[in-house]
């Protein structure tokens, strides 16, 4: 199994990356999960 690159050194980043490529659609333009500057992650349902 090939290593995965993922292009932040933080956990959450690279957690909330994984979760939107199986879940989202359109990565460029997120719909269920969405960052919220300063404060963090939302999930919007």
């Amino acid at each position: 199994m090939p290593k995965k690159h993922y292009p932040s050194t933080r956990t959450v980043d690279n957690f909330i990356l994984t979760l939107r490529q199986k879940i989202e659609i359109d990565l460029a333009n997120p719909r269920h999960i969405l960052t919220v500057r300063c404060q963090g992650y939302r999930l919007q349902i």
